[in-house]
């Protein structure tokens, strides 16, 4: 069976993207960086098929997707440099490293570290926002290829996803900021000196220990 193909603004995507998740479908949904996969990120059938489908680690987490900076308080444990970082960032194209809290889903946390992307897009920032519900996801690809873009070839590829949900992408994946680290670094992905320099500034008051 072909999957449901939704625009990420048309009527009735909250509903759609609400049913997938309460019926552990799996969803195909753009971003500000590339596509994800992914679903409920408490739904073990969703987590396996996706893995399945990615040929992906079962002990290889994935990225909690939220859709505002608020919600980041609810899996997270962070300080005030922190969440400094945090509040400067997101939303925004980066993978964030950080503390996770008892709240965190397992399937997004590797020892006591998660991470978490607000994505600067649409998608998110209304009608996620409106669920208030969390997504897992991944790029959409096989293990060691290049991110699809092409919604033709994502179709093609992962015929037996559920929802597909259309919408203006990114150029490539989020660069990841390991938060966790002293000091903080990026550990994929090109980051702006600005942002190098925020890095930098915070790992320089944890060393001084000013709060």
């Amino acid at each position: 069976m072909m999957p449901t193909v939704l625009a990420h603004d048309q009527s009735g995507i909250a509903d759609a993207i609400d049913r997938a998740l309460e019926t552990a479908q799996t969803i195909i949904f753009p971003t500000d960086t590339v596509y994800g996969i992914g679903g409920n990120p408490w739904d073990e059938r969703t987590l396996d098929r996706v893995r399945t489908l990615k040929e992906r680690p079962a002990d290889q987490p994935f990225t909690l997707h939220l859709a505002s900076v608020k919600a980041i308080q609810r899996f997270v444990r962070v300080d005030d440099r922190q969440r400094a970082i945090v509040e400067r960032l997101l939303p925004g194209p980066y993978t964030l490293l950080l503390p996770a809290s008892d709240e965190a889903p397992p399937s997004a946390v590797l020892g006591s570290t998660i991470g978490i992307r607000v994505p600067d897009h649409p998608l998110f920032m209304t009608t996620l926002a409106m669920l208030d519900r969390p997504l897992f996801g991944t790029s959409v690809n096989l293990r060691g290829e290049p991110p699809l873009r092409d919604i033709i070839e994502i179709i093609d590829r992962f015929s037996s996803i559920d929802l597909i949900v259309t919408g203006p992408v990114g150029l490539g994946p989020s660069a990841i900021l390991d938060l966790t680290a002293d000091p903080a670094c990026a550990v994929r992905g090109d980051v702006t000196d600005e942002v190098r320099r925020l890095l930098a500034a915070v790992s320089s008051e944890r060393k001084s220990g000013k709060d």
